[in-house]
């Protein structure tokens, strides 16, 4: 039987970093990339074709920085963002993050990536280091675990051993549930439509939302000055119905609920649409199980921290399994994962009261919410001070691990 001293199970962007960030302190790694063969688990692997984006933020930057891949993900499709201007639709409401500053004094406030690319890299990273197995497709039938390893059972009838398992397979986690951790799930009653839009005035390297009193519409600038990515957010049959209308239409109604902020909006390729659904689990850690990215939490992706906390969640657990290995203590054991389930907690936490907060602030159309949503923006935007302390939370500072700074 072999052994190893972490299995990774999922193959995503968040999995890959984990084993990536333990490339060189000599443990032996292996990957198990799609635990269950269904399709809402890793969509970004399942799908190759279909092109989403994500935005990173400082932090995220600094640990791939850390992983000496950052120049690579800037070559590919990855655009930076200068300024960030929000407002609510038929109203005052209105805030821009830039701090009057120009792209030649400020630093980027974030990036967008393109989730495949992204991933392709760290694969192709991951798949020359050595004390590294990838296994794709293997399909688990138990986990057992004793005091001193956790034993894996496949279909085929092998078995392996493992000092530590990280569960990065997803808000469905099927290690999450064999280990019973209990996890509170809650529908946002809304479904993200993404596409990419053609404008007729250049996004100028800023990202816009705009809120609705039933939906919120993200652009995000590509490299392309003429190029965006959306993300919209809006009610089941409303998005169903978008999905399916003829580009004309499309684009009229995306033009007419983006203000013509950038002139007329015109869809390139594939429009797709999936349901939002929020996660938390109660536990971040069992006896030799760690759970990180999606598997531990999903948000509502209005403030573009969904993959940033994931990240997170890897740097956290890369400095802690390289602080145990140090000090040649059992990088299993519970009581030793507690820190990680402590820092891990505390920050996710913060980070899901506050973008549960907005979300429920900028939905709907009562009278005295759009007045409460309006004062908000607007008082905001003319306090600099305040302004200042969201952007550092939204840019990852105050979240990251100190190995990491």
């Amino acid at each position: 039987m072999d052994h190893y001293d972490i299995v990774i199970f999922g193959g995503g962007i968040v999995g890959l970093s984990v084993a990536y960030g333990l490339k060189d302190i000599g443990l032996r790694v292996v990957i198990i990339e799609s635990v269950l063969p269904r399709p809402d688990i890793d969509k970004d692997i399942l799908f190759p074709n279909a092109k989403r984006f994500s935005a990173l933020n400082q932090a995220s930057k600094l640990l791939f920085q850390y992983f000496g891949i950052w120049n690579h993900i800037l070559n590919t499709n990855t655009s930076a963002f200068y300024r960030v201007e929000a407002w609510e639709r038929d109203s005052f409401g209105y805030i821009n993050f830039d701090e009057g500053l120009t792209k030649n004094h400020l630093r980027p406030l974030g990036y967008v990536i393109e989730n495949q690319e992204v991933h392709g890299l760290l694969w192709q990273h991951v798949s020359n280091l050595n004390h590294m197995t990838i296994v794709i497709r293997k399909k688990i039938t138990g986990v057992s675990v004793t005091d001193k390893e956790a034993l894996i059972s496949f279909t085929n009838g092998t078995m392996i051993s493992t000092s530590l398992i990280v569960a990065a397979d997803g808000t469905h986690s099927w290690l999450r549930q064999h280990a019973k951790i209990p996890a509170l799930f809650w529908d946002y009653r809304h479904h993200a439509l993404i596409a990419n839009i053609r404008t007729e005035i250049p996004h100028k390297d800023a990202a816009y939302q705009v809120f609705h009193a039933n939906s919120v519409l993200a652009f995000l600038p590509l490299k392309d000055p003429y190029l965006s990515a959306i993300v919209w957010s809006l009610p089941p049959e409303k998005a169903e119905y978008l999905m399916n209308a003829s580009e004309r239409v499309f684009n009229q109604k995306l033009s007419v609920s983006f203000d013509v902020r950038l002139g007329l909006c015109n869809v390139v390729g594939s429009r797709q649409v999936f349901p939002l659904q929020g996660c938390y689990a109660q536990k971040l850690i069992s006896n030799r199980l760690v759970l990180v990215g999606n598997s531990a939490h999903t948000i509502h992706p209005l403030a573009g921290q969904g993959l940033n906390i994931g990240l997170m969640d890897a740097a956290e657990l890369i400095g802690e399994v390289r602080r145990l290995q140090h000090q040649g203590k059992d990088i299993g054991k519970y009581q030793y994962l507690r820190r990680y389930e402590r820092q891990r907690r505390y920050n996710t936490h913060k980070i899901l009261l506050s973008t549960e907060g907005c979300y429920r602030i900028f939905m709907g159309d009562h009278l005295g919410k759009k007045i409460l949503r309006d004062s908000l923006l607007r008082m905001v935007n003319q306090l600099p001070g305040i302004k200042s302390y969201l952007l550092e939370h939204a840019q990852g500072m105050t979240h990251i691990p100190n190995w990491l700074r």
